[in-house]
């Protein structure tokens, strides 16, 4: 077919499709730069996106997602050597991009989830949450992370794996993000030996603490 021409245009449109066609993404780009290779025919761009609205975002992150997802490329913890400090952990989860690292936490075995605890981002641990081979020890370490959002301490607090758990329920209730109506559900939950338990607790809010001393006082 010849030497491919550069694009005559500046802005290209351009369809991306996952590899089974079923999620698709219209997206308008500049072209920043055209390398030509005439010996295979073959042309690489360069493209920045414009005109980016939610819903191109949206499209556009599902897509990378499912690509990602789909993909056979070695995992991205592969190579890190046991011992390795928890800081080279965070730089190595601030250079994988955040949809990768989403559907990562929703699926990813032991010795994945076990970085991905040092995730700081919340919506990465809420994937890690609803990761079904969760276990308790994990949920445990995950519930004393001050990252967590009041939607993923709910999750925890509801999850059936876990219920029942005296040192879950006593993180949960003391953690400083827990939403009024879970702090009131889970309080109802405690038996005064865990409102003891939660009294020596360092970092309580003082509401908190004022409300576990009213119980402590009824007996």
């Amino acid at each position: 077919m010849g030497a491919l021409p550069p694009p005559a245009q500046e802005r290209v449109d351009l369809t991306l499709k996952d590899r089974t066609g079923s999620h698709q993404a219209r997206l308008t780009g500049r072209v920043i730069r055209a390398t030509v290779d005439e010996t295979a025919s073959s042309m690489s761009l360069a493209i920045e996106f414009v005109d980016m609205d939610e819903a191109r975002r949206d499209d556009l992150e599902i897509l990378l997602a499912r690509l990602l997802e789909g993909g056979t490329a070695a995992g991205p913890f592969d190579s890190l050597k046991p011992g390795i400090s928890p800081l080279e952990v965070k730089k190595v989860l601030e250079a994988i991009p955040l949809p990768q690292r989403l559907n990562l936490a929703s699926r990813a075995a032991l010795r994945e989830r076990e970085f991905l605890r040092l995730d700081t981002n919340a919506a990465v641990l809420d994937s890690l949450i609803r990761n079904p081979n969760l276990v308790l020890a994990e949920a445990r370490a995950i519930a004393a992370l001050p990252f967590l959002s009041p939607s993923s301490i709910e999750s925890l607090a509801a999850d059936s794996r876990f219920l029942g758990d005296e040192d879950l329920l006593i993180a949960l209730t003391g953690h400083p993000k827990i939403s009024p109506p879970t702090l009131d559900r889970l309080m109802t939950q405690l038996k005064m030996p865990q409102v003891r338990r939660l009294l020596a607790k360092p970092g309580l809010t003082q509401a908190l603490r004022e409300r576990l001393l009213k119980r402590a006082a009824r007996g």
